[in-house]
């Protein structure tokens, strides 16, 4: 009897040994964790975070209105091509391939550099980047864009320069200027603080009356980028 006590205690023993040791078979192991890739596992089925870096109505839609959809290119009135590229549905609506930036028209000719055409300004890397990267993203409409502005940032460099560059260099870039532009170049110091200090610059962004609203045909600035001009005109208009 003793001895059969015994066997069973062994049976058991092993039973729960080889059922455990299957279960431990079993757990996939999800926490080797790389360092350098964010803490994200380290798995060849893992998908990359999605870039939401960009977003249309904020990076994309101005790039497009200001440096295609002005007149005689592809604006409503124009449309040049048959491409009208002035709002969302519009700049979808031809030339875009959700998901393949690569392969959709409108951002190959424009790294082409065939478009914009002269004497508008070419799309630098930077927007180049925003047009594909949006496009490889789904090429949604995103309208719950958070600000990408700060009022505390109004030097010349870091403050006006990029609200130029995206909103006024189409037309009024040296090379556009004289024929888009109406003479006024905002693309080098020295004609911006002509326009800030005749008060054109200021009048023209706020849609004052008796100055042309700018951008022209396009919506007004927000009141943060406003703000980063006016204050940067407050404080003396310096090349900093």
């Amino acid at each position: 009897m003793k001895f059969f006590k015994v066997g069973v205690m062994g049976a058991v023993a092993l039973f729960f040994f080889f059922a455990c040791t299957h279960k431990a078979g079993t757990v996939v192991t999800i926490t080797n964790i790389d360092s350098t890739n964010n803490h994200n596992p380290v798995d060849s089925n893992i998908v990359e975070p999605i870039d939401t870096s960009v977003c249309f109505q904020r990076d994309v839609l101005p790039i497009f209105t200001n440096y295609c959809g002005i007149s005689g290119c592809h604006n409503a009135a124009s449309n040049q091509e048959g491409y009208t590229l002035v709002s969302y549905a519009t700049i979808v609506a031809r030339g875009v391939k959700p998901g393949n930036g690569a392969g959709s028209k409108l951002y190959t000719i424009c790294k082409s550099q065939e478009m914009p055409q002269y004497p508008i300004s070419k799309l630098d890397s930077t927007q180049l980047s925003y047009i594909k990267r949006w496009i490889d993203m789904g090429a949604h409409n995103d309208t719950n864009c958070v600000a990408n502005c700060d009022t505390t940032k109004y030097t010349y460099a870091t403050g006006i320069v990029p609200i130029l560059h995206n909103y006024c260099y189409s037309c009024h870039a040296t090379s556009a200027a004289g024929s888009a532009g109406g003479g006024i170049v905002l693309d080098t110091y020295t004609g911006v603080l002509a326009q800030a200090q005749n008060g054109k610059l200021m009048g023209d962004l706020q849609h004052s009356t008796g100055f042309n609203a700018m951008p022209l045909g396009g919506n007004k600035l927000s009141d943060c980028k406003i703000t980063q001009v006016r204050k940067w005109i407050q404080a003396g208009a310096l090349n900093n």
